[in-house]
């Protein structure tokens, strides 16, 4: 509701049907029903206990649409596939999928992006004024909840202004993909995070590859690029001559990776591909090489005193650099060099539909004591 009442506002001279998909419920308001008599079926569904419901899913909502709606003309407004709340955008991106009518997707909590939207519905007083009462009558469970609890209704998930957008298939999955980019998610789509478009991941990519061609011969020997995603770094150091193990654990974009070391794909070079992860790394599946690449890599809570397993006497890391301030390196390891990558911008992703700060990354070159 904190997402849709302009939508219910019988201002708007429409029929509004509500598919509450939790409580496995479908309700059907005709047109001329004032707000109150529209907020009352659904106070009374948070009212019960919900035992013995039967949620919907997407593909059973969209067949409830199809039937209570028939040849009518319609439109389902439902999440966004950006939603940080990712049971919404779950269901928005599916949803999405199932239906067989346009869909507007509100923003809703989205706030790591700033929207293209194509309507925005500033909420007068009266209808604010409904929101709030409805949120601290109804959903007093919801409010107590803590600022990491998806459920939770903080103030920035209470809109005065409900805005929506409309999708295609392809931008929904990429959307969805980007804000799950931390984790298995972030396959859904080839290239997820633009590496091959964004001209500050054009920037980033080239400028590493020109520092690591600063300190390391490419007749050195191997190097060990963990977490390749689907290559774009290691296109960058094979045309630069470099031997390289490539690694990736997430199996979609292993699959992806492997096309380097395919001859139709046209890349020349020495390549190995492999799907360990950086623990499995320095374990069980050492790979011996000149040096380690940790490309934007350090972001999932790695235990870094695993680095002194690495058989190597250097190791290049790159993160944003709030993130890369953090690290605490092994005593075994000395900062030989520190440098800017690329500098933060603010760029559009996902053809335009939204905007973000990319934060910028840093270089550290390790080597051993």
């Amino acid at each position: 509701m904190v997402d849709f009442l302009s939508v219910l506002d019988p201002g708007s001279d429409r029929e509004v049907h509500l598919v509450i998909a939790d409580r496995g419920s479908y309700l059907r308001l005709p047109a001329g029903v004032p707000l109150a008599g529209r907020l009352a079926p659904l106070a009374e569904l948070l009212q019960g206990s919900g035992e013995g419901d039967k949620p919907f899913s997407p593909g059973s909502a969209a067949e409830a649409i199809a039937l209570e709606t028939g040849d009518v003309a319609t439109t389902v407004w439902t999440h966004s596939p950006a939603d940080s709340r990712e049971r919404r955008g779950r269901w928005g991106l599916d949803l999405a999928a199932a239906v067989r009518a346009p869909v507007q997707h509100a923003v809703g909590d989205a706030h790591r992006f700033q929207w293209a939207t194509e309507l925005d519905v500033r909420l007068d007083q009266q209808l604010i004024d409904a929101k709030l009462d409805f949120v601290n009558t109804h959903c007093a469970e919801l409010l107590r909840l803590g600022e990491d609890d998806e459920d939770a209704l903080l103030t920035r998930r209470i809109h005065s202004v409900e805005r929506f957008f409309s999708s295609t298939p392809d931008e929904r999955a990429r959307l969805f993909a980007l804000v799950n980019s931390m984790s298995p998610d972030a396959a859904l789509v080839p290239d997820p995070w633009e590496f091959a478009t964004s001209q500050y991941e054009i920037e980033r990519l080239d400028a590493t590859a020109a520092w690591v061609r600063e300190h390391l011969d490419p007749a050195a020997g191997r190097v060990i690029e963990v977490g390749a995603c689907e290559g774009a770094l290691t296109r960058r150091l094979l045309d630069d001559g470099y031997s390289i193990d490539a690694t990736e654990p997430n199996p979609t974009f292993l699959s992806r990776l492997q096309s380097l070391a395919r001859p139709h794909e046209n890349v020349e070079g020495d390549v190995r591909i492999h799907p360990h992860s950086f623990e499995e790394l320095t374990t069980t599946r050492r790979l011996t090489g000149s040096a380690y690449l940790l490309i934007e890599l350090l972001y999932y809570g790695q235990n870094l005193t695993l680095l002194e397993r690495f058989p190597t006497d250097r190791v290049f890391v790159s993160m944003e650099p709030a993130e890369l301030a953090e690290k605490v390196w092994p005593a075994a390891w000395s900062v030989e060099q520190e440098l800017e990558l690329v500098q933060p911008r603010v760029e559009t992703v996902v053809g335009g539909r939204a905007y973000l700060r990319k934060r910028g990354s840093r270089g550290v070159l390790l080597r051993r004591r």
